[in-house]
């Protein structure tokens, strides 16, 4: 996977890079990389869900709504930036999905603290 890392962080490098002779437009290249950034969060969190043993244990299932919560603030943003910032209901679904987000890492801080205590016990 240390391909991937260095692979995407030499093209970023690279559209730097080439500012010095292309303008570049900045803010379009972030919207784009905004949805494949949501896309790839929505299909990590979807075979997640679909393939994995979230069911097993905790960490499993707050993992996976955070992963939830994750996309839909993701998806949010892209129609902001994409179709309009003030998009009907905007507000009340900003509302739901960022309590949302704010109750399952809530969960996840939780659930990592009780289960960091629970390996420090079997340590000892």
């Amino acid at each position: 996977m240390m391909w991937l890392y260095i692979g995407g962080a030499a093209a970023i490098a690279a559209t730097f890079l080439a500012d010095l002779w292309l303008d570049i437009d900045y803010r379009f290249a972030a919207d784009v990389s905004l949805i494949h950034m949501a896309v790839l969060v929505t299909v990590f969190t979807g075979l997640y869900w679909r393939r994995s043993s979230w069911r097993v244990n905790r960490i499993g299932k707050v993992f996976l709504a955070k992963g939830v919560a994750f996309s839909l603030v993701l998806w949010q943003i892209v129609v902001a930036v994409w179709v309009d910032v003030d998009y009907p209901g905007r507000q009340h679904i900003r509302f739901a999905i960022y309590s949302l987000g704010a109750v399952a890492y809530a969960a996840m801080l939780i659930t990592l603290w009780v289960e960091q205590r629970t390996d420090r016990g079997r340590e000892l």
